[in-house]
């Protein structure tokens, strides 16, 4: 048992404190770092057994098969173990002042910590990797896995050739590919092209039946710009499966060529967010988003009444998880009304698939048909979609993607749909400090020194973020003003003082209201701020379980919310709006001054 030439391997990261290096020919560093080489002999493959089930008991009887496997078992096998585990026991460090080796009756252990064997330590830093791309930390994530996959230096438990081995070994190296083939997602979002199709290329020369890996790499290729080399690892594949298996290449693979050879001409992915705006006191909703994209069907659904900011959040999300996205960013607006001009389904998915590198001519005629194509092209891709304004579920059904690997933002001005295992989010008012908080930095200086006035503004605007942004430009486009002017003129006349923003998003729901909906909607401007089911019907001249029906109706259209099973609350430019829209009345400053007293 040699001193060997490893020194360069000890400057790996994590060496230090890696005793047992499985991950290539078996080597144990102690603790002065040096590597130690074990070679075939004898002892060497005892350890090797016993690291194959680090910290349980291995039966004698399976080290003795192992140690002889075509030799007769020499008598003293049992001495003999004992005289390999003494040469081990004087190599190795004790552990936590405990023998490293621990015997019983007809069994043997060895004892390793956390951190002691790079298998383990590789798994360590590729689930670290995992959490750290999860949380939109993918300089982190690449930097993870760039260290793991250097504690590899050939075939895990190289020179024992057991089952129990085999089987380790291959489970190993199906890990550490996957990890590449990770590294090469995140060096492509992280615009490294160049490192991710030299990972790729490793993969596909140490493993090249990995036909995902392919799928990668073609697609990597074709990215950069480098046609050719795309279309001569499309063939390369294309001979290994027919000559190894008998196959032709799958549909992800074929889809990959396709597009190489006539799909988008400039190979670009589309990247369609809007523009990102700053987003205050919505922490936890993020944090909700975060989560959800890690999971089995990362799809969240973003609900809220009109100006809660349902888009600017879906978007600020978006940015924020789009480097985890690396094979495109869509988003699509699916507001409106289908005879308003809102694009059908039809032709959402066509342009869907167009962006994603169908030619044209392969885009089929059905609905369905073009809905299984996108699932297929989405299956061995990371893509992320914001759909906005979408009216309900079975608008949404045929865009959702399949994949796992792809995340889907929806946001509804309804709550009265659901989609399963979808994770939902209620984006409400913002409270009184973030409410401030927003105003003040979009209004500027004048903000800061009227801190009462801010107050009444935000109650004015009730903590409604798109109403909060027209004040505060309101203000800034009238320098005489103070905060206080801004308030006054909100108290006297919201309407006049915003812009249409949240009274077209309104306007555009109440359309849609059914008769005894728009009875309730119009009755809110006579009824308080809080108020019981029964204390409607009166106002609405129904009974109080047809009101009741109808608050719900209201409370689905995102227009009320609701405090108990018997109360309902409405936002003060809600009812200030239904005021508005009550027939034979007029935003006069009598009939004003009369609404605020009732609200």
């Amino acid at each position: 048992m040699a001193r060997g030439s490893g020194s360069g391997e000890r400057e790996r990261e994590g060496a230090a404190t890696v005793l047992f290096h499985v991950l290539g020919p078996l080597e144990v560093h102690g603790g002065d770092a040096a590597a130690c080489r074990l070679g075939a002999g004898k002892p060497a493959t005892l350890l090797a057994t016993l690291l194959l089930q680090p910290n349980a008991w291995v039966a004698a009887d399976e080290l003795t098969e192992t140690m002889w496997p075509e030799h007769a078992v020499p008598v003293s096998v049992r001495a003999n173990l004992k005289t390999y585990v003494w040469q081990l026991r004087r190599l190795l460090p004790d552990h936590d002042g405990q023998p490293r080796f621990e015997r019983r009756a007809g069994a043997y252990r060895i004892r390793v910590r956390p951190g002691e064997l790079d298998a383990h330590r590789f798994g360590e830093l590729t689930a670290d990797a995992r959490r750290a791309a999860a949380a939109n930390e993918p300089d982190a994530a690449a930097t993870l896995l760039e260290q793991a996959l250097r504690l590899w230096r050939g075939r895990p438990f190289a020179g024992l050739d057991t089952a129990a081995a085999r089987t380790v070994s291959s489970r190993l190296e199906q890990q550490r590919d996957e990890a590449r083939e990770h590294l090469a997602e995140l060096q492509v979002a992280l615009g490294r092209g160049v490192d991710a199709v030299a990972t790729l290329r490793a993969v596909t020369a140490e493993a090249p039946l990995r036909e995902g890996a392919w799928v990668r790499l073609v697609r990597t290729l074709h990215a950069a710009g480098r046609r050719a080399e795309a279309i001569v690892a499309y063939r390369q594949a294309r001979e290994v499966l027919s000559t190894e298996l008998g196959v032709e290449p799958g549909a992800a693979l074929t889809e990959a060529y396709r597009l190489v050879a006539g799909g988008t001409p400039s190979g670009k992915v589309r990247r369609e967010l809007p523009r990102d705006v700053p987003l205050t006191g919505r922490a936890h909703e993020l944090a909700t988003v975060m989560r959800a994209a890690t999971g089995l069907m990362p799809v969240v659904l973003v609900d809220g009444m009109a100006g809660a900011g349902k888009t600017a959040f879906a978007v600020h999300a978006a940015h924020r998880l789009a480097p985890a996205y690396p094979d495109g960013q869509f988003y699509l607006d699916l507001s409106g009304a289908d005879q308003q001009g809102r694009p059908d389904t039809a032709y959402t998915l066509e342009r869907l698939l167009r962006g994603i590198g169908v030619p044209a001519a392969a885009v089929p005629s059905d609905v369905d048909e073009r809905s299984a194509l996108w699932r297929s092209e989405l299956a061995d891709r990371r893509v992320l979609l914001v759909l906005d304004g979408v009216p309900d579920g079975g608008r949404l059904a045929p865009l959702l993607p399949a994949a796992p690997a792809c995340l889907t933002l929806v946001t509804t001005a309804s709550r009265g749909w659901h989609l399963d295992g979808a994770a939902r989010i209620a984006l409400r008012p913002l409270a009184q400090v973030d409410a401030a908080a927003l105003f003040r930095s979009a209004a500027g200086r004048r903000a800061l020194a009227e801190p009462a006035a801010v107050a009444a503004v935000v109650r004015r605007c009730g903590g409604l973020p798109a109403a909060l942004r027209d004040a505060a430009a309101r203000l800034q486009s009238r320098p005489q003003w103070t905060v206080r002017r801004l308030a006054d003129e909100l108290d006297d006349d919201p309407c006049r003082t915003l812009t249409d923003t949240v009274r077209r998003s309104v306007a555009d729901v109440c359309r849609r209201l059914a008769g005894a909906e728009q009875a309730a909607w119009r009755a809110l401007g006579d009824l308080p701020e809080d108020f019981a089911a029964a204390a409607a019907a009166p106002a609405m001249g129904v009974t109080a379980g047809a009101a009741r029906a109808a608050m719900e109706a209201l409370v689905d259209r995102g227009l009320l919310e609701v405090v108990s099973p018997e109360r309902y609350r409405s936002h003060c430019l809600v009812r200030h709006l239904a005021k508005c829209a009550a027939p034979g009345t007029g935003p006069s400053r009598t009939h004003l001054r009369d609404h605020r007293r009732v609200a």
